[in-house]
């Protein structure tokens, strides 16, 4: 067989198992104990990063409905581009409450409403918005 064969049959006769299985147990709870301890610390990490990029809100603030003003103020539509004045009302509300909504409460004046000028078909346009979005 060789002298190979002889060197590696007394070595593995001349093993303490006791030490051995022990040393790979040991291994073993260490690396997982480290593995455990990296999870909760990322974890622990994505925590304060969620928490930093919030706003801050105040306990005692009571939340108030939005509520039209008193005297709203008229605008006058003039439309010569071929919508309907409903279709002009519509789009003037939902400006309406998107400023609302943000904390502008100002007049605000619509001169003309034109369609946007699509560059790619809906599908691209999907594509795009689902492969750039953050995780």
């Amino acid at each position: 067989m060789g002298n190979w064969f002889n060197d590696w049959l007394f070595k593995v006769q001349n093993v303490d198992w006791g030490q051995a299985v022990a040393t790979f147990f040991t291994g073993i709870i260490v690396v997982f104990s480290a593995l455990i301890v990296l999870v909760v610390i990322f974890w622990a990490f994505g925590k304060i990063m969620e928490n930093i990029g919030k706003p801050r809100e105040k306990k005692n603030k009571k939340e108030e409905p939005l509520v039209p003003s008193a005297s709203p103020k008229l605008v006058e539509v003039v439309s010569d581009d071929g919508l309907s004045d409903e279709v002009v009302a519509a789009i003037t509300g939902a400006v309406s409450v998107i400023l609302s909504e943000e904390g502008n409460n100002g007049s605000f004046v619509i001169k003309s409403i034109k369609r946007t000028r699509q560059t790619s078909s809906a599908w691209g346009t999907a594509g795009v918005i689902e492969n750039t979005r953050p995780f």
